[in-house]
């Protein structure tokens, strides 16, 4: 049986007593695919240099976002790990359709908790049985969980390992369980993977489908010009090069 762990939510603290409430325009909001947590700083901190705008990134898993939007959740931009939820947010509005671009591609890597010396070196060492578990985001509402599912299916190693997941709500928190030992080995994003005690194996690029993560203002931000200005960094010279710099792959060179 597959091993669930539940979600952490982020805590929002509040004013104390006595405090004066912020004035001026409300942040700019990002619904930010969980791959971009160890970036989004370094990209708000550029991209502020030329806009001074406040921006608040909201991290999670790309499905549980989408759902968040489509349920009138306040976001002004969506940052998407698989396109397909922008694109299914436009279809009904939800998203301006004219705003839905592809930003950057995403790839796997295994990532391996060092203290528990397993001994892997590639997929098929999954299925030995040094291996106890095997964290994967949720193949239903995660790219990075699709994609894991994939490799794992394409090896014919599916079926084998299936009783040792560790199925976490987002590539984030599957990162985590191995950071903490929960799981000797996971399948995470490559942006994700440099981390103290964790070693990555990289794995060749057919394993899974092309991971290409796809962007959208939405429809009823009332910042929406900020939210293009944003998108329109992040396809940047600037923008990519900082995404290339923390592992994803860029986008795909137009002929």
């Amino acid at each position: 049986m597959r091993r669930r762990f539940a979600l952490f939510l982020p805590i929002v603290i509040g004013l104390g007593c006595g405090e004066s409430k912020p004035t001026g325009p409300p942040p700019l909001r990002i619904a930010a695919a969980s791959d971009l947590q160890v970036v989004m700083p370094v990209l708000i901190a550029r991209f502020k240099l030329d806009n001074h705008s406040d921006v608040e990134p909201v991290f999670g898993s790309s499905g549980q976002l989408a759902q968040q939007i489509k349920a009138g959740g306040p976001f002004d931009l969506f940052l998407s790990a698989n396109r397909k939820f922008v694109d299914d947010l436009a279809k009904d509005g939800t998203i301006k359709p004219d705003s839905v671009r592809p930003f950057t591609r995403g790839s796997i890597v295994l990532a391996v908790y060092e203290l528990s010396d397993p001994g892997v070196k590639g997929l098929a060492d999954l299925a030995g049985p040094k291996i106890k578990a095997v964290a994967i985001a949720n193949p239903d509402t995660a790219p990075y969980g699709t994609a894991a599912k994939q490799a794992l299916e394409r090896a014919g190693l599916w079926e084998g390992v299936k009783p040792k997941l560790v199925i976490a709500e987002s590539v984030r928190q599957a990162l985590q369980f191995v950071e903490s030992g929960n799981a000797e080995v996971g399948l995470v994003g490559k942006a994700l993977g440099k981390v103290k005690g964790v070693k990555t194996i990289p794995l060749p690029p057919d394993v899974c489908d092309p991971i290409v993560q796809g962007m959208g203002v939405v429809a009823d931000s009332k910042r929406a010009v900020d939210a293009e200005e944003f998108a329109r960094f992040l396809l940047s010279d600037d923008g990519q090069g900082i995404l290339r710099d923390f592992g994803f792959l860029g986008l795909v060179p137009t002929p």
